[in-house]
């Protein structure tokens, strides 16, 4: 089954799966700030900040950097990360993926931080990884213990999803989720 919706139908949008963490070491969680500054800017916003939400919004909706947020170093901080230089980054990922892939928030993500800085390969992803897609729940799964650490993520524009679709590039996996979603399990028919 499926359906085709229009990429400009104002109905349509697009979620950003947010990366929940867990089953990481303490040494590799205290190691990890130091080996994100080698490639991000790195500044601290309180939760407690009267406003939070919005500004989280605003910083991951800046379209000109990858921006990326992480929670989960401590309690009491978001930490907004704006990555440093593409260029240095798109080494560590999969030579076969095209440009526009590698400048993906969510493939900077899933492939330097997950697959290189804590060392996560597609093994543990049923372990130690999840997903929300909601930003709050992202982080009071953390602040609950349930997990360590919680990425959020922007979510991708409609017309990036196809300019990767038409440089012949797959999108990351869990990078999307559409929405409103067709209603299901209303009407079963038996083809046989």
């Amino acid at each position: 089954m499926m359906t085709l919706v229009d990429f400009a139908d104002p109905g349509l949008v697009i979620l950003p799966p947010h990366r929940l963490v867990r089953g990481i070491s303490r040494t590799v969680l205290n190691e990890l700030l130091d080996k994100l500054k080698v490639f991000f800017e790195i500044d601290q916003l309180p939760l407690s900040t009267l406003d939070v939400w919005e500004k989280i919004d605003r910083w991951l909706l800046e379209t000109a950097d990858i921006r990326l947020t992480l929670f989960g170093l401590d309690t009491e901080h978001l930490y907004l990360l704006k990555l440093r230089d593409l260029a240095v980054v798109s080494e560590m990922m999969p030579h076969f993926h095209s440009d526009i892939y590698k400048s993906l928030d969510v493939s900077v993500v899933d492939h330097v931080i997950l697959g290189h800085l804590l060392a996560l390969g597609s093994d543990d992803e049923k372990t130690k990884l999840d997903y929300s897609y909601h930003r709050q729940d992202a982080v009071s799964r953390v602040l609950s213990g349930e997990y360590q650490l919680s990425l959020l993520l922007g979510p991708v524009r409609a017309e990036l999803i196809k300019n990767i679709a038409d440089a012949a590039d797959k999108m990351p996996r869990k990078s999307t989720y559409f929405y409103p979603k067709l209603p299901a399990g209303l009407l079963i028919n038996r083809l046989v």
